[in-house]
């Protein structure tokens, strides 16, 4: 896919190739007993005329996840009629970007976390610039990262970790100081690889 616009209605068209693609390919659906439920928000906007993902670094009093670098989301609540529910409440509450100002695209895949989360990622498209509204007391920050860097698999460097009897790599990289790693940078390899690339 293109990494680089030359003018708006190519944003536009490749919003449109991102649904269809999610749209054509079986999500990897898990199910796993003892899991607490969550769902992230993966969103993609405009910036600097390429593709950029939104991600927060959460703060240092979160209950999880301490100073990582995150998509917005969060676990399941009794009221939250379903995943995708979550991933926009999540956001809200986190950046304060409401739910009528998210372009939905589609589904992403389901992962397990090794912290012990059952993670649904949804895709959505937002206009940049954002007037973000940070809950200071979860979110400390934001960065746009480019997604090229992981359709690109730049990474800086990566590690084996053992999960239940399996090896898995874990990518590392770094942009403008953030170290972005763990599920957030897994799940943004795999959509590179699985959704962006030619």
């Amino acid at each position: 896919m293109k990494m680089r616009f030359e003018k708006d209605s190519d944003f536009t068209e490749f919003k449109e190739e991102l649904r269809r693609r999610l749209a054509s390919r079986p999500n990897r659906d898990l199910e796993e007993s003892g899991l607490k439920h969550s769902a992230v928000m993966m969103l993609i906007m405009n910036k600097d005329n390429a593709p950029h993902v939104l991600l927060t670094r959460r703060t240092d009093t979160v209950s999880t996840h301490k100073g990582q670098v995150a998509f917005p989301g969060g676990g399941m609540d009794d009221h939250d009629d379903d995943y995708r529910a979550v991933a926009y409440r999540e956001t809200w509450e986190e950046v304060g970007i409401g739910r009528d100002r998210i372009e939905y695209i589609g589904r992403f895949d389901d992962y397990i976390s090794i912290s012990g989360f059952h993670v649904t990622c949804f895709v959505g498209a937002i206009e940049y610039p954002y007037e973000y509204r940070l809950n200071n007391s979860e979110t400390e920050s934001i960065i746009n990262a480019p997604l090229a860097m992981f359709v690109e698999q730049k990474f800086d460097r990566y590690e084996i970790y053992n999960y239940k009897g399996s090896d898995y790599r874990v990518f590392f990289y770094y942009h403008e100081g953030y170290e972005i790693w763990g599920l957030t940078a897994r799940i943004l390899t795999d959509f590179g690889e699985k959704i962006c690339r030619d």
